[in-house]
């Protein structure tokens, strides 16, 4: 099986991950958050308020939020990427290094 990775390619696909494409996520969050409150802005009543706080409580974090959302998530992502990354190229020093003192 081949093992090859383009540390470069993969360090600026994780950093791409991390901070565009997270904040493409973020923003689209606040977007759906911001559509959401618009499109129910002129209700009125109980049904408008129980709504209200289900919103809040079980989608207004998951789409938006940068610690614990789907933001947070996609830079976990990137950052698990990086963290391979990281790996396999410290485990190929580690094997350089051991061809070189076996000579």
């Amino acid at each position: 099986m081949d093992c090859m990775i383009k540390n470069a390619e993969v360090k600026d696909a994780a950093n791409t991950i991390k901070t565009t494409i997270k904040e493409e996520f973020a923003t689209a969050g606040t977007t759906f958050i911001t559509a959401f409150n618009n499109a129910i802005a002129d209700m009125k009543g109980e049904s408008k308020d129980a709504l209200e706080e289900f919103f809040q409580n079980s989608y207004v974090d998951l789409v938006s939020s940068e610690d614990k959302g789907i933001p947070a998530m996609v830079k976990g992502f990137g950052d698990l990427i990086d963290s391979n990354r990281t790996q396999f190229a410290s485990v190929d020093h580690s094997i350089a290094e051991s061809i070189k003192k076996s000579k």
